[in-house]
C-alpha cells in the first residue's frame, strides 16, 4: 500500500477527518471527534510524536489510560464516556488508514472499556405485579398492551426481539416462543408460562383481529393503524404505563427485571443466561451481583452474628 505524504502532520488530516464526518452528517460523532481528538494529538505531540505515521498502539494505549486517570482535565470519565472517545480514536485511525496514510492502524486492537455495567433501576417484585395490571383489560389497546409487558417481563426479550416478533413465532400449545435473528444474529426458543401466556392468548383472540387491517401482516403485536410496532411506540408503551408505578421504566429495565427476579427466585445462572441470549456466561453473572447484594442486606437485618443489637441502658 502507498502512503501518501503529510508534510503538516496531525492538522490537516484532523480537519479532513472531521469534514467527512460533517459529509456524513454524523453530527454527534463529529462533535466527540472535535472534544476528544486535539487531547490526543496534544499527548502524542509531548510524546515527541509530530505525525500519524510515527503513532504506535502504545501510544494509544497510553491514552486510553489517561482518559480513565484524569479525563479531559476535568476529573473522572465515567467508563460509558471513555468507551465513547475511544470510539472515536478508532474511528479517526480507520480514516487514515482507508484513505491511504498509513500503512497499519495502530488502534485496530485497541480495547474499549467493557461495560459490565446494570441499570440503576430493578422492579421490585411488587412493582413489577403492578405494572402488568396497569393496562385496562377491557378495549383491544389495553389487552395488547398488557401482552406486550408480560412477555417482556415474562420471557426477558429486548426490545427489537420483541417488536420482531411474528405470529407463526408463538406456539400457545407448547407455551413457546421464538426470537429469530436476536443479538449475534442467532434464533433461540423460550419458554413461555403463565401470566403471559394467558395475555397473549387474550391479545390473539381478543384483540389481534380488532387491529389488523391486513390479513397479510405477520407481526404478531400490532399499532392501531394495524402494522408492525414502531420502536418509539413500543418504547412509549412500556414508558407510559410504567409512570403509575415508577418513572424511566423501559424494556431494558422489565428484561433485567426479569433476570433479577429468576435469580433471587433459584434459577440457575446458566439457564437465564440462555434466556436472555447471552453469548458470555459473564454476562449473565453480573445479575448475581445484586442478587448477593440482597443477601448481604438481608444477613446485616436478621443474622443474629449481624445484626445490630440495641444496647440496653444502664439502670
Amino acid at each position: 500500500m502507498r502512503i501518501r505524504a503529510a508534510a503538516d502532520g496531525f492538522a490537516a488530516l484532523l480537519a479532513a477527518h472531521i469534514e467527512d464526518l460533517q459529509a456524513r452528517g454524523s453530527r454527534t460523532v463529529q462533535s466527540q471527534a472535535a472534544r476528544v481528538l486535539p487531547h490526543l494529538v496534544q499527548q502524542l505531540r509531548n510524546a515527541g510524536v509530530r505525525a500519524p505515521q510515527q503513532v504506535r498502539e502504545e501510544h494509544l494505549v497510553r491514552f486510553a489510560l489517561t482518559l480513565a486517570q484524569e479525563g479531559l482535565g476535568r476529573g473522572h470519565l465515567a467508563e460509558g464516556t471513555q468507551a465513547v472517545y475511544l470510539g472515536a480514536v478508532k474511528r479517526f485511525f480507520a480514516f487514515l488508514y482507508k484513505r491511504g496514510h498509513l500503512l497499519a492502524n495502530p488502534a485496530h486492537e485497541l480495547d474499549l472499556p467493557k461495560l459490565h455495567r446494570l441499570p440503576r433501576l430493578v422492579l421490585s417484585e411488587a412493582q413489577a405485579r403492578r405494572l402488568m395490571a396497569v393496562p385496562f383489560a377491557g378495549s383491544v389497546v389495553g389487552l395488547r398492551d398488557r401482552a406486550i409487558l408480560e412477555t417482556l417481563y415474562g420471557t426477558g426479550i429486548r426490545h427489537g426481539e420483541c417488536r420482531g416478533l411474528d405470529l407463526g413465532d408463538v406456539d400457545l400449545a407448547q407455551g413457546a416462543l421464538l426470537v429469530r435473528d436476536g443479538k449475534g444474529r442467532k434464533d433461540r426458543w423460550l419458554p413461555v408460562a403463565g401470566r403471559a401466556l394467558v395475555a397473549i392468548a387474550r391479545y390473539l383472540e381478543d384483540a389481534r383481529p380488532e387491529l389488523v387491517k391486513d390479513a397479510r401482516e405477520s407481526a404478531l403485536f400490532l399499532s392501531k393503524y394495524g402494522t408492525r410496532l414502531a420502536k418509539a411506540t413500543l418504547g412509549l408503551i412500556v414508558h407510559n404505563h410504567g409512570l403509575a408505578v415508577k418513572p424511566r421504566i423501559s424494556a431494558h429495565v422489565l428484561r433485567h427485571t426479569c433476570a433479577t427476579h429468576l435469580l433471587q427466585g433459584g434459577a440457575d445462572v446458566r439457564h437465564v443466561q440462555e434466556l436472555l441470549g447471552h453469548k458470555s456466561l459473564q454476562t449473565t453473572q453480573l445479575y448475581t451481583r445484586v442478587v448477593i447484594e440482597d443477601l448481604r442486606q438481608l444477613l446485616a437485618r436478621s443474622h443474629p452474628r449481624e445484626r445490630k443489637r440495641k444496647r440496653t441502658p444502664p439502670r
